[in-house]
């Protein structure tokens, strides 16, 4: 999540509760030993109050000055964008894809509400969008260049980042996501072992404390995508134990995100164990596709599976 303020109308709150107590910005000075200049600048938006200034106004306010602040936040929009970039990796459409990244350079640019913004994470989203689009790319090279991009994202704000290291790292949401394709590039070079490392790694530090509601959509991609790298060795027990995980945490958080990736990584795993469920996992992925209205990418499973397996799905199953 980007660090966003609209300190504008974090300041105009302040003001009207000063004003609702009768005090000036001198009298306040003398109350609180704040300068009358840090006062005013505050009231005008142009900077963040320190923590300890916002728990001396907060007793003389009698109000939560930290609260307000917290409220003052500016990302609903950011966090759509996340939405909307997932969902482009998901089914991958690069006209999408570039006129999102126009609507960030351009939000940015013209809002003048968001007073105040990491512009190093702002330039990390942007990098984390064309590093997916190279992703997508059929030629090898543009995947080599995907990784440089995305480890150039992490140095901007970790500027001695070596990936042979990657958990000596404290990080921020944004360079976890970094982090997540990073991985799943690692994969497609069959670089297995690091590639679930990091998904590990990943999953352990999302699942600490109450997740959002984004998050837990992350947390059950990574659980598909360590599934999916476990098929890759053949691992398929392994399959089968992380998938029931996955499966059980989104039981437990109520969530249906990701579940027709769940069971159908689950459904191949059975069929390579020769075990007889595997054409109800199987349906069940199915089903929710088209339950959800995805018939594109229900048609790619059912063409996959086919083409590959030698299974053939009726929807009437």
């Amino acid at each position: 999540m980007f660090i966003s303020y609209n300190l504008e109308a974090f300041g105009e709150k302040l003001k009207e509760l000063r004003r609702d107590l009768g005090y000036s910005q001198r009298e306040l000075e003398k109350q609180s030993g704040i300068s009358s200049d840090t006062l005013r600048r505050i009231e005008k938006g142009e900077v963040i109050p320190r923590y300890e200034t916002l728990e001396l106004l907060s007793s003389l306010y009698k109000e939560d000055l930290l609260e307000l602040l917290k409220e003052s936040r500016s990302h609903k929009m950011l966090t759509e964008y996340y939405d909307a970039l997932d969902d482009i990796i998901t089914t991958y459409n690069d006209e999408k894809m570039r006129a999102l990244e126009k609507e960030i350079r351009d939000s940015f640019k013209e809002n003048k509400d968001l007073v105040f913004i990491n512009p190093n994470e702002v330039i990390q989203l942007l990098l984390l969008i064309r590093g997916a689009a190279l992703y997508h790319s059929r030629f090898e090279s543009d995947k080599t260049d995907a990784k440089n991009i995305l480890l150039d994202a992490l140095r901007l704000t970790q500027p001695s980042f070596n990936i042979t290291q990657f958990m000596t790292y404290k990080y921020s949401f944004i360079e976890l996501r970094i982090l997540l394709l990073y991985a799943i590039l690692l994969a497609e070079e069959n670089e297995l072992s690091l590639s679930t490392k990091i998904l590990y790694f990943i999953l352990e530090r999302l699942k600490k404390g109450a997740p959002t509601p984004y998050q837990m959509f992350l947390l059950v991609k990574i659980y598909t995508n360590i599934c999916y790298n476990y098929h890759l060795e053949d691992a398929h027990k392994k399959v089968l134990l992380v998938a029931d995980e996955a499966l059980a945490f989104c039981l437990e958080k109520e969530t249906t995100h990701g579940l027709n990736s769940l069971y159908y990584r689950k459904g191949i795993a059975e069929y390579h164990l020769k075990n007889k469920n595997y054409m109800s996992s199987l349906f069940r992925s199915f089903f929710i596709l088209k339950l959800t209205g995805k018939e594109d990418l229900l048609a790619i499973y059912q063409k996959v599976t086919k083409e590959q397996y030698g299974i053939e799905i009726p929807m009437e199953y």
